[in-house]
């Protein structure tokens, strides 16, 4: 995740949305003023809502190269590399699995492109509303005429545009491109939604929670596979196979348990 407002990034007194997501997901890339935020945000209703929206996303590379031969991965807003990651899962399962990491942070997408090394790995510094630059990238980096995945987890909600960049890209797609997806809602437990999103925009992070019919509207496009649009922790948590990340994937809570997001995985249809 990232802010909109680069000339901030390097303002260790200032929260930054890509190091408090790292902090609640249990990084170390974060400094006293983004623990602060986290802390708060761990013990209210999101905390456990991002960090199964984190865990769905892990798990559905898995899922995808495991059940429909995805070799390709992009991850859209990757923020500080945090193990396991996208193409820690997608290696683990295929070790020719290739994976784009763009971010717009410039300590983030340096930070990546520090860690995450290796010739089936590369990193883009890029503004994901400018979507031909992240065209361009996607283009340069994979083979368009092989099945790519678009992971956008963690990350829509900072973007107040957010249905205008993905219909853009769902668009200039070809047929059979995948989408894992997430996003926050405040349609279940919404008080704590709403003081989460204040505390947020109190520290200078615009923050855009969504409801199921926003969040659906914008997967218009793709075909979702069963169960369809739904809570993280419910998607099919029963498709895990072996591997060795398995305990960073796994549902943390009950199925029973409301929590405040919603994920899919959808296929870009025929116009």
């Amino acid at each position: 995740m990232s802010d909109p407002d680069r000339a901030t990034v390097l303002d260790q007194s200032r929260p930054n949305s890509a190091r408090i997501h790292t902090a609640i997901l249990g990084g170390k890339d974060y400094y006293t003023a983004d623990h602060v935020i986290a802390e708060k945000l761990t013990r209210s209703k999101i905390g456990p809502a991002i960090t199964e929206s984190r865990r769905f996303a892990l798990r559905a590379v898995g899922y995808l190269i495991d059940h429909h031969q995805v070799t390709q991965f992009v991850e859209l807003g990757c923020g500080f590399p945090h193990t396991p990651n996208i193409g820690d899962i997608a290696a683990d399962r295929n070790y020719t699995a290739r994976t784009l990491y763009i971010d717009n942070d410039p300590i983030a997408a340096t930070h990546a492109r520090a860690l995450m090394t290796g010739h089936t790995t590369h990193t883009a510094e890029i503004d994901l509303t400018d979507t031909t630059a992240v065209l361009d990238a996607i283009t340069t980096a994979l083979d368009t005429t092989a099945p790519i995945a678009l992971c956008l987890s963690g990350t829509a909600e900072l973007i107040e545009d957010a249905p205008a960049m993905i219909a853009a890209l769902t668009h200039a797609l070809p047929t059979g491109t995948w989408l894992v997806f997430t996003h926050i809602t405040a349609d279940m437990h919404g008080k704590h939604i709403d003081a989460a999103t204040e505390t947020l925009r109190a520290a200078g992070i615009a923050y855009h929670p969504r409801t199921h019919n926003d969040i659906a509207s914008m997967l218009t496009g793709y075909q979702l596979h069963t169960p369809g649009l739904i809570a993280p922790h419910r998607w099919r948590p029963e498709l895990i196979c072996p591997g060795r990340y398995d305990h960073a994937i796994e549902p943390l809570h009950a199925a029973v348990w409301d929590l405040s997001a919603y994920a899919a995985i959808g296929q870009r249809c025929r116009t």
